[in-house]
């Protein structure tokens, strides 16, 4: 410590001053007022923290922010933060109460160090507590049991067999150094319906040999397929495809597996591809999710006039939307993708368009000024989204991910010509079947060696 005496002989410092300029980092009262060992020891920790966010950013401030997707790394932010905070709170008093003080202004003094004091406690606190409920948030997301899936495993089903080598691989476990593959469901849940429609059905697949992604969307009112497994060769006209878990969940429909994993096992199986996880998310989240972000930019290909688009609820309020570059908020985004009505409109139109508000929407959170947005894109993420994929790889494959240029995504919706109308006499899109062969060469085209149809021949037409 330094000498007596020294301190005798010290000019008279300001301990308000000292205070505030701890405030600024911790240690520099100490350095003001000449105790320069404890300016080092108090400096020290926050310097370490300091190296701690610069070593989270070596990726760019992106990926830093898909770190907190994690709870465990949120969690431990959180208590990073608020042990930072006490510290410098800590420093703050030090400096105070060792500065010598100015008889003549005391009270001023104390006032400005309880300012500067509750300003740092404030400071520190709303951004511990942010990241603790981050933290609890995403434990909600990253947890497959939820009111968005229904994962009861049903009654053994002794007649139901798989059909050989053409479900997905069991045990798989993918890496950064392999595909991933992730289905993405938006529901329709709406009170007063009667059951969960999964009305968006996407599958995204994530190539790290070519550094590609593939978009695949299957129409909703897809009819006539064949299941996976062998006791129902083919389903009946009614079923369609976005109803298959409430189908299994009655009993109508006999599974080996949950009523939710039906569906994700049957899209793999018409894809052609081993889906790795899921991701599910009701309308009510998807509108957050867009106005949390401040919206999103997209071109409209074509105008939009449908007269008789409704909301979730049911209520007509019509949909329009001009050609070209258009802002959208959450409940426009929610209408674009919704909206299949009109002339020009339909079921493959708007798939399209979801695949189109999803590539906007990863594109717009890849911007380092959406850091800010995350409050609310944790609070939409822990209230409506439901997945299994692992919370503390997020960041990886965003990582690689943002790496991937646009010519490198390759679209499709499976409407015509890999789809046909008119099966049991009924000529809708809202009833259509797909042509399993034509899907199965455009697995091999799109996925390669990785397509679960790859050296195998072509499965029958089941359209009737």
């Amino acid at each position: 410590m330094e000498s007596t005496a020294q301190d005798r002989h010290a000019p008279e410092r300001s301990p308000s001053l000292a205070a505030a300029l701890s405030v600024l980092w911790p240690g520099l009262g100490q350095l003001y007022i000449g105790r320069r060992r404890l300016a080092v020891a108090f400096a020290l920790p926050a310097l370490l923290g300091l190296g701690l966010v610069l070593y989270e950013l070596r990726q760019g401030p992106v990926v830093f922010l898909a770190r907190f997707a994690d709870p465990a790394f949120s969690g431990a932010a959180a208590a990073i933060v608020l042990l930072l905070g006490a510290w410098q709170v800590t420093s703050i008093g030090q400096a105070f109460f060792q500065g010598r003080r100015w008889s003549g202004h005391r009270a001023i003094d104390k006032a400005v160090v309880v300012a500067v004091a509750a300003v740092v406690v404030i400071a520190y606190g709303g951004t511990g507590f942010l990241l603790a409920t981050a933290s609890a948030a995403e434990n909600h997301a990253f947890n497959p049991v939820s009111r968005l899936v229904d994962l009861t495993t049903p009654s053994p089903d002794p007649s139901a067999s798989q059909i050989a080598g053409l479900s997905p691989t069991p045990g798989r476990t993918p890496s950064i150094a392999n595909r991933v593959t992730i289905l993405l469901n938006g529901v329709d849940s709406a009170p007063g319906r009667g059951e969960t429609l999964y009305d968006s059905i996407l599958v995204v697949s994530y190539d790290p040999k070519s550094n590609s992604i593939q978009m695949v969307s299957v129409p909703r009112d897809t009819a006539s397929f064949p299941m996976y497994f062998g006791n129902h060769p083919v389903v009946p006209v009614t079923l369609r495809i976005n109803s298959v878990p409430t189908y299994v969940h009655n009993g109508w429909l006999k599974s080996p597996d949950s009523p939710y994993m039906t569906l994700v096992k049957e899209i793999s199986y018409l894809v052609g591809i081993p889906i790795d996880y899921y991701a599910v998310m009701d309308l009510d989240g998807f509108v957050r999710m867009i106005d949390a972000v401040g919206g999103i930019d997209i071109v409209n290909p074509s105008p939009i006039d449908d007269p008789v688009y409704a909301t979730p609820q049911g209520t007509i309020i019509g949909y329009k939307l001009a050609a070209g570059p258009q802002h959208l908020n959450g409940q426009q985004a929610l209408g674009y993708v919704r909206s299949r009505h009109g002339a020009g409109n339909s079921d493959w139109a708007r798939d399209s368009r979801q695949q189109d508000v999803l590539v906007a929407l990863l594109r717009k959170m890849a911007q380092p000024g959406e850091l800010l947005a995350l409050p609310g894109l944790i609070s939409t993420l822990g209230s409506s989204v439901t997945t299994d994929f692992p919370a503390n790889r997020v960041a990886d494959y965003v990582a690689v991910g943002e790496n991937v240029p646009s010519q490198n995504i390759s679209q499709v919706v499976l409407g015509p010509p890999y789809t046909i109308l008119g099966i049991n006499g009924v000529n809708s899109a809202a009833t259509t079947c797909l042509l399993d062969y034509k899907v199965a060469q455009l697995s091999r085209q799109f996925f390669g060696k990785d397509s679960l149809w790859y050296g195998k021949p072509d499965p029958p037409n089941t359209c009737r």
